[in-house]
């Protein structure tokens, strides 16, 4: 297989909402997994605002006793495309399920991270290009 071929899995998977997927090709076997530990609720750290009932975005985890965005894997968070553009969300804009809200870079493997509902982001809670853990609150969504 090769390196975009295993990226392009990654990707899909990562969009979507298995859990484990084989694939078989050419000799070669690759299998990803995503553990459900990443996608149990973390306990809020003590800054963030008070919790409110929300559901949770796709490739994030988000608790229903708050309205935290977390991370889905460990990784550096970019909060914008590139160095000299705007953040892809701020603080008072509206968001619609499949924007996109921050990239995760794994591995050498940007990971997009998008709403699964419409709101409006209260608050971004990281910087770019900070390393954030699974589980980490990264928004607030109201």
């Amino acid at each position: 297989m090769k390196l975009d071929e295993i990226k392009a899995l990654i990707a899909a998977m990562a969009a979507s909402d298995l859990t484990d997927m084989t694939v078989s090709a050419n000799g070669w076997s690759l299998r990803l997994a995503r553990h459900a530990a990443a996608a149990a609720p973390h306990p809020t750290p003590a800054l963030t605002p008070p919790p409110m009932p929300v559901d949770g975005p796709d490739a994030t985890v988000e608790s229903a006793a708050d309205a935290g965005l977390r991370a889905p894997l460990a990784g550096v968070v970019h909060l914008q495309p590139a160095p000299d553009t705007p953040p892809f969300v701020r603080p008072g804009q509206a968001v619609k399920a499949g924007d996109i809200l921050y990239l995760i870079e794994a591995m050498k493997v940007f990971n997009t991270v998008r709403a699964e509902r419409d709101g409006i982001i209260v608050a971004v809670l990281v910087t770019s290009g900070c390393e954030v853990e699974a589980g980490q609150v990264m928004m607030q969504l109201e």
